[in-house]
């Protein structure tokens, strides 16, 4: 099977879609001649334009984020809560038991 599929959308040009190890080759080739480089082979980008870059690459991901409804938030909390609750109740047997042993050993 072939990893490049072709879409045409009238109109427009062709647009090839790339397997995803091919699209991290092609952007690895772009960025060796894009980008200038210093002393330290480090890509000679200013603070604040990193800074920015960050923010923005921030912005594009959480717009990715599928968030949970309201339902499902309310039912994962009880869930928690009563999760949280019995490991205390255990914890407390558990420590009430230990206790009662010491006292009996010593």
């Amino acid at each position: 099977m072939n990893d490049k599929t072709a879409t045409i959308i009238p109109g427009e040009e062709v647009k090839t879609t790339l397997s995803k190890s091919e699209q991290r080759k092609k952007n690895r080739q772009d960025n060796k001649g894009s980008k200038k480089s210093d002393s330290s082979g480090e890509p000679s980008v200013g603070f604040f334009a990193r800074i920015f870059n960050f923010f923005v690459e921030a912005k594009e991901e959480l717009a990715k984020v599928v968030w949970p409804t309201r339902k499902e938030t309310v039912d994962t909390t009880w869930r928690l809560l009563v999760l949280v609750a019995l490991a205390g109740l255990y914890l407390g047997l558990v420590d009430s038991v230990l206790t009662w042993l010491l006292g009996f050993i010593i």
